[in-house]
């Protein structure tokens, strides 16, 4: 009888650790969906690690390729306090708050030492501050995502290569803005539908890291990219606010902890692969224009910083004095 009570007791303790083991489960979105593009790796591994340090009391599923909807969903999703992790950029956070778009502007950083002042300041933490009063918790601040190019039927060397040109952009004010300037014809799609927008002429061409256009296989319906190097494109990882003040402290400590570290990871892992990618598009034929003028392009991109709606004034000055 002793026996019986005693196995009684067991189970019972067994069922009540694992139903405690197991605390919050988020899942963490994302537009890509190649498992070897350097974001979804250090998804997998922000998501492993976290699970490790906190004994398993955070679950997180990584869901690449939009399958919870288009970023800007996801990122409303999040505001809104659903129990999600998404994977954006400040071009589209800049929809929520508008000072968020400098950070995602064309030709924004001298350099990424620049840019490291530029996290680190005082400047950084208001922003993300004003941000996270909206409801949206930066989690990591800045993983490099790539530099971006254009990608199109033709050479783009200069901006009047791209006057009239139906070009698809994220939702994000920055971009439209920057494209316009460019003298070209923005239009937003989430990232899911450029394959069959550029294949259907729906759009006639795209923008994006090397790494993307891999992952998407854009290269199967466009044939040149020009490196325009219009924005280097740092992901910031986002979660409720109201989910992360819910967290006991140390559970807080893990994700801020660990955002920092896999932000100076995916940058390497970005850096060391994109020479790689651009190789293999070369080798699939893709033309690589690498004869751009890029002052031309820095010089008709400056109208951009003028033409986003709510800027504070005077926001851009601020941004190149915190890299200073």
């Amino acid at each position: 009888m002793i026996r019986v009570v005693a196995a009684a007791v067991a189970a019972v303790i067994s069922v009540c650790s694992a139903a405690s083991a197991q605390e919050y489960s988020l899942r963490f979105s994302t537009s890509q969906v190649n498992p070897n593009e350097p974001i979804v790796r250090a998804m997998n591994t922000f998501a492993e690690r976290v699970r490790e340090r906190s004994d398993g009391r955070i679950a997180i599923t990584v869901m690449t390729g939009d399958q919870l909807g288009p970023q800007k969903k996801v990122n409303e999703m999040v505001m809104s306090g659903a129990s999600l992790l998404s994977a954006t950029d400040y071009g589209q956070l800049g929809q929520f708050l508008p000072d968020l778009s400098v950070l995602a502007g064309p030709y924004v950083y001298p350099s990424l030492e620049a840019s490291d002042r530029l996290f680190a300041s005082e400047l950084y933490k208001e922003l993300s501050g004003k941000l996270e009063a909206q409801g949206l918790k930066i989690i990591m601040p800045n993983g490099l995502f790539g530099y971006r190019h254009v990608i199109s039927d033709k050479a783009v060397r200069k901006p009047a290569d791209l006057e009239g040109v139906t070009i698809r952009v994220p939702s994000s004010p920055i971009m439209l803005a920057t494209f316009r300037g460019f003298g070209a014809r923005p239009t937003e799609l989430p990232w899911g539908d450029v394959y069959n927008a550029l294949q259907t002429g729906v759009v006639d061409a795209a923008e994006a890291p090397f790494g993307s256009v891999v992952g998407a296989k854009l290269n199967e319906v466009r044939k040149v990219i020009s490196k325009t190097n219009h924005q280097a494109m740092f992901t910031a990882w986002v979660t409720s606010a109201s989910f992360y003040n819910s967290l006991p402290e140390d559970l807080q400590t893990i994700f801020i902890e660990e955002g920092q570290k896999i932000a100076g990871e995916l940058t390497k892992m970005t850096l060391e692969t994109d020479d790689g990618y651009a190789k293999q598009l070369a080798d699939s034929g893709v033309e690589i224009v690498e004869d751009v003028d890029v002052p031309a392009f820095m010089e008709a991109s400056r109208a951009a910083y003028a033409s986003v709606p709510n800027l504070t004034p005077g926001i851009y000055d601020r941004v190149q004095d915190a890299m200073k």
